[in-house]
C-alpha cells in the first residue's frame, strides 16, 4: 500500500469512527425487529428465525441431497454445492442482513454467525442418520473437521469503505465454533467490481470473471466451505471456486444464510 493509499485508508477509517458515534448517540441499541432494548437481536425475535429443512440445488431449485448441483447442473459449475440456512423472505432475516451489511451494525455477526451454527449442527446430526439409515455419505458432513474455511473477500475499495468484511466476522465464529482452520486474506478480489444486486444472470458472470486470485501454498486436496451472507445466482461463489480448484482444492461447497 502507497503512501496515498494509506492516508485515504486512515480518513476512511476516522470517518467511520466519527458517523459510528453519532449512529450510537441517535439510535440506542434496540432489537432490529421489536425495538426492545440493550440488544441488536432479542432472544425472542431470534428463535422465530426458520431454519432450512431441506436444500435444492441452486441453479434449477431441484430438490437435492445437502445442497448439491443436480446431474444436469452441475458441469456448469466448479462449486460442488450450496449450503443456504435460512429464508430471505423472512422480514426478521431481511432485517438483520441490512442493518450488518449496509447499516454497519458489526456486532449482528454474533447472531448471523448463530443462525449458520445451529444449521451446520442440524446437517451435522441429519447427515449422520442419513449414513446409517441408507448408506449415503456427504464429505462435507463426514469429514467436517477436516474442513478449511474461507471468506468470501470484497475488495480493498468496499473494505475500506465498510471498514469490515461481512464474510469474515461470521467465517471467524464458524471456525472458533467447530475448531476448524480458517484462511484469511489468502484467497483476495484483484479489482473492484459493480455491485452484483444491480446486474441481471449473464452480467453477474461476466462481472466477477477473473476478479479472484489464491495468494499462498498450493490447497493439495483440501475441502473448501466458502462463507458468504447472502447468495443469488452463485456466480461470486463460482468464480471463487474456480480459482480454489485451480490451486488443488478437491471440494469447494458454500455456505450462505439466506438465498437473495
Amino acid at each position: 500500500m502507497n503512501k496515498k493509499d494509506q492516508i485515504l485508508n486512515s480518513l476512511l477509517k476516522n470517518a467511520f469512527k466519527i458517523w459510528a458515534f453519532f449512529l450510537d448517540l441517535i439510535f440506542p441499541i434496540e432489537c432490529v425487529n421489536c425495538n426492545c432494548e440493550e440488544k441488536w437481536l432479542c432472544q425472542t425475535c431470534f428463535n422465530t428465525i426458520k431454519l432450512r429443512h431441506f436444500q435444492v440445488c441452486l441453479a434449477c431449485k431441484q430438490k437435492t441431497i445437502f445442497g448439491k448441483f443436480c446431474s444436469h447442473c452441475a458441469p456448469n459449475y466448479k462449486l460442488d454445492g450450496v449450503l443456504i440456512a435460512s429464508y430471505y423472505n423472512q422480514e426478521i432475516v431481511d432485517k438483520l442482513i441490512k442493518n450488518f451489511k449496509y447499516y454497519f451494525v458489526k456486532d449482528l455477526s454474533q447472531d448471523l454467525a448463530k443462525i449458520l451454527i445451529l444449521f451446520l449442527n442440524d446437517l451435522l446430526d441429519k447427515n449422520k442418520k442419513i449414513h446409517s439409515q441408507a448408506g449415503l455419505t456427504n464429505s462435507l458432513l463426514t469429514n467436517f473437521s477436516n474442513n478449511l474455511i474461507i471468506p468470501v473477500p470484497l475488495s480493498a475499495y468496499r473494505q475500506r469503505w465498510r471498514d469490515f468484511n461481512q464474510a469474515e466476522l461470521i467465517a471467524r465464529l464458524i471456525a472458533q465454533n467447530f475448531n476448524l482452520e480458517l484462511s484469511i486474506n489468502q484467497l483476495i478480489r484483484k479489482k473492484h467490481t459493480k455491485p452484483q444486486v444491480k446486474l441481471n444472470k449473464i452480467k453477474r458472470k461476466i462481472n466477477v470473471k477473473g476478479c479472484f486470485d489464491w495468494q499462498a501454498d498450493d490447497l493439495a486436496g483440501r475441502q473448501i466451505i466458502l462463507i458468504d451472507d447472502v447468495v443469488t445466482t452463485g456466480a461470486t461463489l463460482n468464480e471463487c471456486a474456480k480459482v480454489l480448484k485451480y490451486h488443488g482444492a478437491s471440494k469447494v461447497w458454500a455456505l450462505a444464510l439466506a438465498n437473495g
